[in-house]
């Protein structure tokens, strides 16, 4: 009952992150059984480690036991209601989901010498280096293990394994490009498209091969995950420049200290050409990130970046929605409609 409670109260915090909270809170709370779905998930995802090495194990269980606000499973589970079908059948496919994210986070902490995750002190630091990124390893086979016993499979497997090609060719552009804050939009749209909406046109998609569906209709939730996966990333990308950091969970500018060229510092180079010859100084290592972050964050919002990648969220917005209108209306629908517009419209 505790761990019950703790999964609404959990659904309640994820809705709450949008700027129309309510709406999000009421289609949820209207699809049946989701809150026992999200249980089973959450019970799935601690057996889904119990075989694997001491150390592996733990590095992979303090980070899913960390929480998270497991947005592609919800949407593998509402997809495949939404497709009329028993949600505990997509339980699996949102178990490896959940792993395949959970397992880029490990390494994408190795790769940015990352100290925090969701709150608490990141497996890398605990465990070191090479002990994370197996673990990353670890859980991108065990993903495929579960999906490959899955009957669903023929249709699920080879788009996760072209998921992943893409999450690895996504997360080398980005760190090719890290540092000279040369990246262009074009480029940036890529690393997005490759390291977040790749997932989340999968996790979208295998709600429906969990509900027996082919063709036209996992083709639409592929187009709507995609859709709120750039979005989401693009709002993301934008509370780093603006957000309260107490309610962000981290200090501002983290991705200009990490060297990554988001869209709202690509914009406000383009309007500012001095903002690029100081961030030269920075590339040249005449000067440290961190001494110019306020300064950079103040032109940022003052040409206009913020609300540059909020206004591009807003139109793939409306392009997943356009995407999702393919499926059937529904309880289900709606929850995945209302959860979406909220996600991608997050305040913080």
């Amino acid at each position: 009952m505790a761990k019950e409670q703790a999964i609404l109260a959990q659904l309640d915090s994820s809705a709450q992150r949008g700027v129309r909270p309510e709406r999000a809170q009421a289609a949820l709370a209207d699809v049946p059984s989701l809150a026992e779905s999200l249980f089973e998930l959450e019970t799935e995802l601690t057996r889904a480690t119990h075989d694997a090495e001491e150390k592996l194990r733990a590095a992979a269980r303090h980070l899913v036991a960390a929480g998270g606000k497991r947005i592609r499973p919800m949407v593998t589970l509402l997809s495949c209601g939404a497709c009329g079908g028993d949600m505990r059948a997509a339980v699996p496919y949102a178990v490896a989901a959940e792993l395949t994210h959970s397992a880029t986070l490990l390494h994408d902490d190795v790769i940015d010498d990352g100290p925090v995750r969701r709150g608490q002190p990141a497996s890398r630091v605990i465990w070191g280096n090479a002990v994370s990124v197996l673990s990353g390893d670890w859980l991108l086979t065990r993903a495929l293990e579960i999906v490959s016993a899955e009957d669903g499979s023929a249709a699920a497997l080879p788009p996760l394994l072209s998921t992943m090609r893409r999450l690895v060719e996504g997360e080398v552009l980005q760190l090719s490009l890290r540092g000279s804050f040369a990246a262009s939009e074009q480029d940036y749209m890529e690393v997005v498209m490759g390291k977040t909406a790749s997932l989340f046109g999968w996790a979208a998609a295998a709600g429906a091969w969990a509900a027996g569906e082919s063709g036209r209709i996992p083709e639409a939730l592929v187009r709507f995950g995609e859709g709120i996966g750039i979005a989401f990333q693009l709002v993301d990308d934008a509370l780093d420049y603006a957000a309260d950091p107490v309610l962000l969970g981290k200090r501002l500018g983290t991705d200009l200290i990490e060297g990554k060229a988001t869209l709202p510092l690509i914009r406000a180079c383009e309007a500012d050409p001095k903002l690029r010859e100081r961030l030269s100084g920075v590339v040249d290592g005449l000067e440290p990130a961190e001494a110019v972050a306020g300064a950079v964050l103040e032109s940022v919002k003052k040409v206009g970046g913020v609300e540059a990648a909020r206004a591009l969220a807003r139109e793939h917005t409306v392009a997943a929605m356009s995407a999702l209108d393919e499926i059937p209306d529904g309880v289900h629908r709606r929850a995945l409609h209302e959860a979406a517009a909220s996600l991608t419209e997050r305040a913080f």
